[in-house]
């Protein structure tokens, strides 16, 4: 069985081995294109998939279950087919897809009557023996059902064993390495190279920080805690322990948001001067251990209007890097829309 990252489905489905393979490299369009099969005529934004691999999930958030009242956290099943024989990339839905369906329930235990915004998701395996194999899913949200929002995680654990599959979800918990009475939102997590490259994509050992962004001190900042080393993620989740957080320098006296790395690439969002109207989307480098002075993408991405959380995707046969983000620019179905853009080869 595959990782599972969540809900939005992305497959790469390759042709078969005997067709001539004319175009043996991907590339993602610069041109910016709504996800038009994603996106309603209410909110949607908040997306998360940490990179392409054959059937990876994806979801987002938005308020259309409630009819733009309070978000929840959503997804549709959709793919990412790259021909190598037409040299075409097709994304789209495929509702007939069932076999994530046992992690369903970690959205009804998600989700509330309150707000549930910025979700990450990270899956990653654990041999116990040579026969039984552990699947961990983790789901990293905020929540405001306190007053205010506050760092939460849910996960879920499949045993495989040559003779039975049991799956176990945990109720959702409160990230208590973080929160305090101010806002916390959009968790990501940050190692040197946690995504490796064989067909189980994570190693989660390798996870060294966790980003998000908070309002502690008025305006919103991005900031970063170091994560212990040696348990699993999910326990270190669990710690009820606060970690004094370090203040990123590429935050600025503006509201900087949404912080997203993986690899050498951070992206996230800022409404800070010299940008082209509202929130823009900035880049950063990682760069002999630091972050490097944020570059805004351009007029060619940013508008007047407001872009917003940023995800940058990586898949070894492309030679750019896909980047998902939200905006509520004119032309799109309504509200916040989700769109895709090719960016230049960063994180790696």
């Amino acid at each position: 069985m595959r990782i599972i990252v969540f809900v939005f489905s992305f497959s790469l489905l390759l042709s078969s081995c005997w067709e001539r393979h004319k175009y043996e490299t991907g590339h993602f369009t610069e041109s910016v294109v709504n996800f038009s099969d994603a996106n309603s005529e209410f909110d949607d934004y908040n997306s998360t998939a940490p990179y392409i691999y054959y059937d990876q999930l994806f979801h987002f958030s938005s308020n259309r279950k409630s009819y733009g009242i309070d978000y929840d956290i959503v997804g549709e099943k959709m793919y990412i087919d790259w021909s190598k024989t037409k040299g075409t990339l097709s994304i789209g839905t495929d509702l007939e897809d069932d076999r994530f369906d046992y992690l369903m329930p970690m959205f009804d235990s998600v989700n509330t009557p309150c707000n549930e915004l910025g979700p990450y998701s990270l899956g990653y395996r654990k041999e116990l023996s040579n026969t039984e194999v552990i699947w961990t899913d983790i789901i990293m949200y905020a929540s405001d059902c306190e007053g205010d929002f506050d760092l939460k995680f849910i996960c879920s654990q499949m045993l495989n064993t040559t003779t039975n599959t049991s799956v176990s979800i945990g109720s959702p918990c409160e990230i208590g390495l973080i929160n305090n009475e101010a806002n916390e939102l959009y968790p990501s997590f940050y190692g040197t190279d946690f995504y490796s490259t064989d067909v189980w994509g994570i190693d989660p050992g390798k996870i060294e920080k966790l980003l998000y962004c908070s309002d502690k001190n008025g305006n919103f900042d991005i900031y970063e805690i170091d994560l212990p080393s040696g348990d699993d993620i999910a326990d270190i989740l669990s710690y009820e322990i606060l970690i004094e957080p370090a203040l990123l320098a590429v935050s600025s006296g503006s509201d900087d948001k949404c912080p997203f790395a993986n690899g050498k690439l951070l992206v996230f969002a800022s409404n800070r001067p010299g940008g082209y109207g509202g929130f823009d989307l900035y880049y950063s480098r990682r760069e002999n251990g630091s972050w490097s002075a944020p570059v805004n993408f351009g007029d060619h991405i940013n508008t007047e209007f407001d872009e917003y959380r940023p995800i940058a995707l990586y898949f070894n046969e492309f030679d750019n890097n896909l980047m998902i983000f939200s905006s509520n620019r004119p032309g799109g179905k309504g509200g916040f829309d989700l769109y895709y853009t090719g960016i230049k080869q960063m994180i790696r």
